[in-house]
């Protein structure tokens, strides 16, 4: 009878003997188990990311990381060129569409793969200095020492936010609440802390001793996900009611794939297809019809025209043309300017006439469609100002023009965060020849303001294309407009994102949107050309979705939130703290030899 017990002594036995001869936990993680496990995480970790997105796995993706993190010693002569294998590996595949809007972006695509890549290593070198270096619970360690590097790689270099693990969880609104107090790292913080109160608990399969130890831990990652919940839970129930108008806007969402070389048929082609698109939904003429999506989103037919029109980002392809009144125009281009009108005057007088009537004719055809639709209208384009003071002769500005039912401009909002080497190039401002080693015709100049108008009595912000990535953008934008007037009601973001052409770029952009609403509690309503345009509302729900690739239509009734949230109080304090943790960490033993080796 006692056969039944000693068989299952000598498996159990037998499994710790297999996990210790692998090296994991207790052992010595030689080069190769160092490697595997890397180049595993490497996979798994592509897997809950777009386009698996296998999201429920993410709870165990991080795992083999943390094994690496657990183990007693690593033997592997240089274990950190094995990580950052595995980190270059994984953000390859996770970002592979950056190759596809030119064949030179593979350059900036296998280039910012191994900068990221370099996140790997440090996180385990953080997190195995606070392990066994001071002794802390791996359920505290790997998330301070994520939360620490995922910060890091969203601010450093203008930051990258694309791919964060709580990026995953999208779907679970009650979970997501908990962005509104650390972002979305935070929720990547509450991933990471469940992942290793696992590992705890795979580890006391191999040592009868770190049982209790292992029984803690779960229960500390068991506390963090009900509190994250029942805090999310908590904030839903204080949404506020419906009250008063909703502002209806309806955004338009054109198919055109976009590339980098001139057309010059591509403005009236772009101008025609958004017009049609626009139209139809007006029901005022004929053209290509709503997505399924806008559709459903609906509900029945709208026949009433929407309080806003919204055209995705450099949708308009004439730009608006600004002249400093100190750049001195050839004489030629005065005459031909002026020829026919009555400018007679001083050279003076003839400089100022000529200005304006070259600005007037870039809005004079805005204004016509303007007045067609017969409501405002934010359309995304460009803006050059022509300046003796920029060492080009110019500057372009990315920007999202509101317009009113008369065609009279608005308010002019430009671009704050130009992309590095996507948007301009650095020093290129001043030395203007280095545009010709790429293929970007010229550079952007960074806006210095955030832009909001009033329509229908709501308040309406915009910012445009990858803005919506970056959360102290977006924090910002909402705290200086509170202090203009008033914090905005809606923000609208404009975006081409047909640069992709419907890869999994598309998903990571919307994902990032949701957490913003949620981090300031205010709606996001996106126009985007080839997609995805959306209607998100202040818990980061997504109510409507345009298609992928595909021409498209949603009318949202947006409602504004007006909640606040310790995110738009602090920031990213904590996250700067669990930074300083991290380099207080290291520091204390910089002068170890084989850091990551060390207990």
């Amino acid at each position: 009878m006692t056969h039944g017990p000693t068989e299952a002594g000598r498996l159990g036995r037998l499994l710790r003997d297999r996990l210790d001869t692998a090296g994991l936990f207790h052992g010595t993680l030689n080069g190769r188990g160092v490697l595997s496990l890397a180049l595993a995480g490497a996979a798994a970790m592509f897997l809950v990311q777009p386009p698996a997105d296998c999201w429920m796995l993410a709870w165990l993706a991080p795992l083999p990381w943390l094994a690496i993190v657990q183990t007693d010693r690593l033997s592997a002569a240089h274990p950190w060129r094995s990580l950052w294998l595995g980190g270059f590996c994984h953000w390859l595949a996770a970002i592979h569409w950056l190759r596809l809007p030119h064949p030179a972006t593979s350059i900036g695509w296998v280039a910012l793969s191994a900068y990221l890549a370099c996140y790997l290593p440090l996180f385990v070198a953080i997190a195995r200095r606070l392990v066994h270096g001071w002794r802390w619970p791996l359920v505290v360690a790997a998330p301070v020492a994520w939360m620490a590097c995922e910060h890091l790689r969203g601010s450093v270099l203008g930051g990258f936010t694309f791919g964060g693990l709580g990026h995953t969880q999208w779907r679970w609104t009650t979970l997501i609440q908990v962005a509104d107090c650390m972002g979305a790292v935070g929720v990547g913080g509450v991933v990471m802390a469940v992942a290793a109160g696992l590992a705890e608990s795979v580890a006391a399969v191999a040592s009868r001793d770190r049982v209790r130890a292992a029984v803690l831990a779960g229960l500390a990652a068991a506390v963090v996900l009900v509190a994250a919940i029942g805090y999310g839970h908590w904030r839903i129930q204080g949404e506020p009611q419906p009250g008063g108008p909703a502002l209806d806007v309806l955004l338009v969402q054109g198919s055109i794939d976009t590339e980098l070389k001139h057309d010059p048929d591509a403005a009236g082609d772009v101008a025609r297809h958004y017009d049609e698109l626009t139209m139809a939904a007006l029901g005022l003429g004929a053209g290509a019809g709503t997505g399924s999506d806008a559709g459903s989103v609906a509900g029945d037919a709208v026949t009433s025209r929407p309080d806003l029109i919204v055209w995705p980002e450099t949708m308009w392809r004439w730009g608006l043309l600004d002249i400093d009144p100190d750049e001195v125009l050839p004489e030629s281009v005065v005459a031909q300017t002026l020829a026919g009108r009555d400018a007679t005057g001083t050279p003076a007088d003839r400089q100022a006439a000529c200005r304006r009537v070259l600005e007037q004719e870039r809005l004079t055809l805005l204004a016509a469609f303007a007045r067609r639709y017969g409501t405002h209208w934010l359309v995304g384009l460009d803006r050059q100002v022509v300046t003796p003071h920029a060492p080009s002769g110019a500057k372009n500005y990315n920007c999202g023009l509101f317009l009113d039912p008369e065609g009279v401009a608005l308010a002019c909002y430009s671009k704050q965060h130009p992309v590095m080497f996507g948007e301009y190039i650095p020093l290129a401002e001043r030395f203007p020849w280095l545009y010709r080693l790429t293929p970007l015709p010229a550079g952007l100049t960074a806006g210095t303001q955030p832009v909001a108008v009033t329509i229908a009595g709501s308040r309406v912000a915009v910012n445009i294309c990858y803005e919506t990535a970056l959360p102290e953008a977006v924090r910002t934008l909402v705290l200086e407009l509170g202090r203009q007037g008033g914090r905005p009601d809606v923000i609208v973001n404009l975006t081409n994102d047909g640069w992709f052409w419907g890869s999994s770029e598309l998903d990571m952009h919307l994902t990032a949107a949701i957490f913003r609403a949620v981090e300031v509690r205010t709606p996001l309503a996106i126009a985007a050309n080839t997609g995805f345009s959306a209607w998100i509302d202040g818990s980061g729900r997504l109510l409507a979705r345009g298609p992928r690739r595909a021409t498209g239509t949603l009318r949202a009734r947006v409602r504004p939130d007006g909640r606040t949230s310790p995110w738009l109080v602090w920031g990213s304090l904590p996250l700067g703290a669990c930074v300083a943790v991290a380099a207080v960490a290291l520091l204390s033993g910089w002068s170890r030899r084989g850091r990551l080796q060390s207990r």
